[in-house]
């Protein structure tokens, strides 16, 4: 006889298990999920059926781009408008399980450029919260109260702080150059598309708040993808053709469009606090290019061993150089080892590579056709370019303000040089699908960073090596000389850069022209306004990801003072910008990396491949065990602008705890943190995983800082009693260049220790404070238990079930679709 006590466990598990597949069979058959909740694809209903839109990543974001693909659309009505059939996609904020409202959207913000246009050819209210349209009415709408002192209604926008904006489109929280919709997004003629969208977390887009900490909450805040397909028809049921401009009018916001909708759930990793609250911080700071795999170990790592904390600020490497020759040297990062003669006598540096990464050309060029250009080349407007194929003289144009949109068209200094690339001669023999495009002022330039840099000697000695770009550079147009082609435009090198000293560790903006203007006489438009500096290689990044020029050249006669205000991004479909950035935020923010061309005449895309050969060609520095690169470097698949970043400090500054804590630092990241993935802990994409030889030399300069720091200080004895052992071996380390690259390290390449065994991974922020601790997940066990008991009772749970299917599905489906999305609000990621 079973104890009723076990017939009763039993029934629960029953019903328990037939709600389970009953909500299985009730969910939407249009949603598919891979990669742990990573790629997700929705697909459309009605009329918009056929339509299936992927997104290549939904969770463990952080401010970066994502790939939207669709398929199974209707071809975009025209070339170059956007009458009807096409896209509309924004990020909302929302805590209901069926997604976000309307008035929780980040769009209409470019609807300030000029009414209904966002500069595009487009209905007159297509990229606004206006839900006002004259004599076309939405029946499904009911229209909120009109704006103060206006007949027309909007959509309002109820920020995540609960701050409630009515008045139009434009509000506190976003506007034309901080939104991230995609007001038009163009279907081709396969009924295929694709765009890169910008995904923002609460530091980008404080309205919709993703990413944040609730108050109340462990887990970051969820946010939404929405993506609006727009048909032929109106929100009336009119065709797009009976309006008078032969475009669809409304907003997306509007109710009858609004619910075609398909919807994402974003998952973000956590803004700023992931790190134990009172644990010791060991600052870093150094070169951007170890940048985004030290936000990507860092929450990782404050949770292993003595929970440290690993704070990172960028520096120059003229900086970090410096910091070895201080008291609290710290832990530097740095492309170039520091001359010997430059340090006291007693400072002894010892140095560890980290990463292998790479300077390249970030490139977002959509393909627009000449007027001349044939139907072919115009089916393809809109469409973004993924090749680009640089040689060192067209870098050097690119950077010497050598052509009229690099400069100004009303410049004599350039006044006989092409307009830009799209218009030279010798960028088209290299790159002949560029052929009949038309680029309309842009690809004059790239968009630089300001600060000193040694990637940027780098850059130039790769220039200066090249007799063809050496040649321009003293001078000799490019259809003459020993390196010339007649075929060539005669473009000579502007002469405010003639001659110009190589290497240098700066972008140059040389040529004085300043265009002036009648109506303010005072304040021409100078080489500053119009192509500014970025910042810093991320700011470059994220800007070209952005179509964002920064450049500043639209007159504001009414602000105070007077002054040139920021022009806005350039519009969908006619982007086309580059930027000098590192490879791993190049990746981040959804860059297309130019080819460049090495010494053996080969152009060369930066990838583990070609960045590891290059890494074999390097060069040993005046420094013992600090390789040097070699742009000059005749391997044929080696990438040119290959960087490969080194840790350094001096023991002998350290106490003993601060060795240890950075010997941990160094053994994780040659450890698991030269595993590729997306998760917190690994290896961001972009950067190649260091070859075995490299590793080893790490290993060996952790050991040695441990055995070299200084003795532990009382304070530090009381505050950590278990810190993590350092090894006992001397020596910098031997270092060879050429080996096997190892992907995925085993657990075994790193050292026995505190630091190189972590806890599961946690969410990584991605630029931030840290303080505090997060919840952890459980174990894989409980799911070893269900998959028993599932195999254990399918049949009884097949022929219990079936029965009850038709009666109760539909109320097990909403109940479970409640409860799961209570169990996910603000849970974090799994990764």
């Amino acid at each position: 006889m079973i104890p009723s006590r076990f017939r009763r466990a039993a029934h629960r598990f029953v019903l328990v298990a037939c709600a389970l597949v009953m909500a299985a069979a009730a969910a939407p058959a249009t949603v598919s999920q891979a990669d742990s909740g990573s790629e997700m694809t929705v697909s459309g209903k009605g009329e918009f059926a056929d339509l299936k839109v992927t997104v290549d990543q939904t969770s463990s974001l952080v401010n970066q781009v994502v790939k939207i693909t669709w398929k199974g659309a209707v071809p975009t009505a025209d070339d170059s408008k956007y009458p009807a059939d096409y896209l509309q996609i924004m990020q909302c904020w929302g805590d209901d399980s069926s997604g976000p409202s309307p008035e929780q959207c980040q769009f209409g913000g470019s609807a300030d450029l000029g009414a209904g246009t966002g500069g595009q050819a487009a209905g007159a209210w297509t990229n606004t919260r206006q839900l006002s349209y004259g004599g076309l009415k939405d029946p499904a709408q009911t229209l909120p109260p009109p704006a103060s002192g206006s007949t027309i209604s909007f959509t309002p926008f109820r920020a995540v702080s609960g701050d409630v904006f009515d008045s139009g489109n434009t509000n506190d929280f976003f506007d034309s150059n901080t939104t991230n919709e995609v007001p038009y997004a163009r279907t081709g003629s396969s009924g295929t598309g694709e765009v890169y969208f910008e995904v923002q977390t609460a530091a980008e887009a404080p309205g919709l708040g993703c990413g944040d900490v609730p108050k109340g909450k462990s887990g970051a805040r969820s946010c939404w993808l929405v993506v609006v397909p727009r048909g032929e028809t109106e929100v009336d049921g009119t065709s797009y053709r009976a309006q008078s401009d032969g475009l669809l009018q409304s907003s997306p916001l509007s109710a009858t469009n609004w619910k075609e909708r398909l919807v994402f759930p974003l998952r973000f990793e956590r803004a700023g606090t992931y790190c134990p609250i009172g644990a010791a911080e060991r600052p870093t700071l150094g070169t951007e290019f170890v940048a985004e795999a030290v936000h990507r170990w860092q929450p990782t790592l404050c949770q292993t061993g003595d929970k440290t904390i690993y704070g990172f600020s960028p520096a120059g490497d003229v900086g970090a150089r410096e910091n070895l020759t201080t008291d609290a040297p710290g832990m530097v990062f740095l492309n170039h080892a520091a001359d010997a003669a430059s340090l006291p006598p007693d400072t002894k540096p010892v140095y560890a590579p980290v990463t292998l990464s790479g300077l390249t050309f970030g490139f977002f060029i959509e393909s627009h056709a000449a007027s001349s250009a044939s139907e072919e080349v115009r089916a393809n407007n809109g469409t973004r370019l993924t090749s680009l194929n640089l040689t060192p003289r067209l870098v050097a144009k690119l950077l010497t303000e050598s052509y009229q949109d690099g400069n100004s068209r009303f410049a004599e200094s350039t006044a006989k040089n092409p307009y830009n690339l799209g218009h030279d001669p010798e960028f088209i023999k290299y790159n002949p699908d560029y052929k009949d495009l038309d680029f309309l002022g842009a690809l004059g330039d790239a968009l630089v960073p300001q600060p000193l840099s040694d990637a940027t000697s780098l850059l130039w000695e790769w220039v200066d090596g090249d007799p063809a770009a050496r040649e321009f550079l003293d001078g000799t147009p490019d259809n003459e000389g020993s390196h010339g082609d007649p075929g060539f435009s005669g473009m000579t090198v502007n002469p405010y850069y003639k001659d110009l000293d190589l290497p240098v560790d700066v972008f140059p903006k040389s040529d004085p022209y300043c265009q002036q203007f009648p109506d303010h006489p005072d304040q021409p438009l100078c080489i500053l306004d119009k192509h500014p500096y970025a910042t810093d290689l991320k700011n470059a990044a994220r800007s070209a990801a952005r179509g964002d020029t920064l450049a500043r050249g639209n007159w504001d006669p009414t602000s105070q003072p007077p002054a040139y205000k920021k022009d806005p991004p350039q519009p969908a479909g006619r982007r086309a910008i580059l930027a000098v950035t590192d490879t791993a935020t190049a990746r981040r923010y959804g860059l297309v990396t130019a080819k460049l061309q090495n010494a053996s005449g080969t152009f060369v895309e930066p990838t583990d491949a070609t960045m590891l050969a290059a890494q074999k060609a390097m060069k040993a520095g005046p420094v013992s065990g600090v390789l040097v690169s070699d742009p000059k470097a005749a391997a044929k698949n080696a990438y040119p602008l290959t960087v490969l970043t080194y840790a350094a400090t001096v023991p002998e500054r350290l106490s003993k705890q601060e060795g240890r804590d950075y010997a941990a630092l160094l053994r994780y990241a040659v450890g698991k943190g030269q595993a590729p993935g997306v998760t917190p802990g690994t290896l961001p994409e972009g950067y190649a995983p260091l070859p075995a030889s490299l590793r080893k030399q790490t290993e060996s300069a952790a050991d040695t800082i441990a055995s070299r720091s200084g003795p532990t200080a009382p304070e530090e004895e009381s505050e950590n009693t278990s810190g993590t052992g350092g090894g006992s071996g001397g020596g910098d380390g031997g270092q060879t260049a050429g080996d096997e690259p190892s992907p995925t390290p085993p657990p075994s390449a790193s050292p026995s220790t505190q630091a190189s065994t972590p806890a599961p991974p946690v969410p990584v922020a991605a630029e931030g404070p840290l303080s505090r601790t997060p919840e952890w997940v459980l174990g894989a066990v409980r799911y070893v238990l269900l998959i028993a008991l599932i195999a254990l009772v399918a049949g009884l749970v097949a022929a219990v079930c079936g029965p009850l299917l038709p009666r109760v599905a539909p109320r097990l489906a909403a109940g479970i679709q409640t409860w799961r999305a209570k169990g996910t609000a603000g849970r974090e990621p799994r990764g």
